[in-house]
């Protein structure tokens, strides 16, 4: 790393860091609830009869938040906009890159409209995440079983869309279009894993390095509930105890 500066030579460190954590701590979080066994049908009833069924349950829960719609919709509202707001920015940030590049740094006209649509959902992500940050402190019945974890992610957030939002709208367009070519090369340098300079104004920074702590974190917190749901045996699970007998191998070996 001697040809790069030392800012960037810790980003480098710091990016493939976050990314190993979050890519071993994902499989190791699918291994622990691979293995962990279930002593009992523990289906969430009325529950699906068949496997078909039980597969779009759960599909159902991951994609349309079906169980939160019933029960709450002002918080299925809040929730599903930021889930939303939060897959379209990862997308919008990801053509920002590849059009750029594909288009070698000179892309075509509608490239320049992924800049107000990132705006736009980023705005949607922040008040979302205000609502539900609001909704923990002022719901009582919310506050009560609230941890300090769950604030901690969604203010974590917050200041992700903050960053996000500020570096756009206080920053001029020659030092947003410098940025991101010389963003373009870093990141093209890292996937070859060779080094390139990162741009160092502090909105970047600032953002970047929020990011690359939401990326570690990850697996240590509760965001892991996109792989936990599948395993979740109140979704998964078949409700037949009648029709078939349920018996894991692995639980009759625990004592009590």
């Amino acid at each position: 790393m001697g040809n790069v500066n030392f800012i960037s030579a810790f980003y480098i460190v710091a990016t493939y860091t976050a990314f190993a954590i979050l890519i071993i701590g994902i499989l190791w979080r699918i291994i622990v609830y691979a293995k962990t066994p279930m002593c009992v049908k523990i289906p969430l009833t009325p529950a699906p009869t068949t496997t078909g069924g039980a597969v779009w349950r759960v599909v159902s829960e991951a994609l349309f938040f079906r169980t939160l719609f019933r029960s709450n919709k002002l918080t299925w509202i809040g929730g599903y906009v930021f889930h939303i707001s939060f897959f379209a920015i990862i997308i919008q940030h990801t053509l920002r890159h590849y059009v750029y590049d594909f288009y070698n740094a000179h892309p075509p006209a509608w490239y320049d409209a992924l800049i107000p649509i990132g705006m736009v959902f980023g705005v949607l992500m922040l008040v979302s995440l205000l609502y539900l940050l609001a909704r923990r402190i002022f719901v009582d019945r919310i506050k009560l079983i609230s941890l300090f974890s769950d604030y901690f992610i969604l203010i974590l957030l917050a200041l992700i869309a903050i960053a996000g939002l500020a570096q756009v709208a206080l920053q001029p367009a020659s030092q947003l279009a410098s940025d991101t070519a010389k963003l373009d090369t870093f990141f093209n340098q890292l996937t070859v894993f060779q080094a390139a300079d990162i741009p160092t104004n502090p909105f970047f920074l600032f953002h970047y390095s929020l990011v690359l702590f939401l990326i570690g974190y990850i697996p240590f917190s509760k965001i892991m509930h996109f792989v936990g749901i599948l395993f979740s045996p109140t979704f998964a699970m078949v409700d037949n105890p009648r029709e078939k007998r349920y018996t894991d191998e692995r639980a009759t070996r625990l004592t009590i």
